[in-house]
């Protein structure tokens, strides 16, 4: 028997570690909105609530944002404006990435948030 896990395993592990993560945080799977002018948005962030919002992404992106797997790229103290814009483009389906659907609930303020705690990850 092989020790690397079958592909269906390794996706049915995934699927539930962001199951959990959004467990723990319902104004993730709740929150809506349009995306923004990133600069605007990001203006307005309050990385307190970003604390809040940030399990769902450190699950991959590592503790504070630090990653250390390739596959993950940190996203500890990038300008709000860089992280909004990411975050934007992927919700908008501009990158094929799984983010897509992860983002697709979050609100234009709980991007702000999140791009303002991660960006005091320095």
């Amino acid at each position: 028997m092989s020790a690397t896990p079958a592909p269906h395993r390794v996706a049915v592990m995934f699927l539930v570690l962001i199951a959990i993560a959004l467990a723990g945080h319902p104004a993730i799977l709740l929150a809506g909105g349009k995306p923004a002018d990133p600069e605007a948005a990001a203006a307005d962030g309050a990385a307190s609530r970003g604390a809040e919002l940030a399990a769902l992404c450190t699950s991959c992106h590592g503790r504070d944002g630090r990653s250390n797997i390739s596959r993950f790229p940190s996203i500890a103290g990038l300008e709000p404006e860089v992280f909004t814009a990411r975050m934007q483009a992927l919700k908008a389906g501009e990158r094929g990435h799984l983010l897509k659907r992860m983002t697709r609930d979050l609100s234009e303020q709980d991007i702000a948030d999140l791009a303002a705690h991660f960006a005091e990850r320095k």
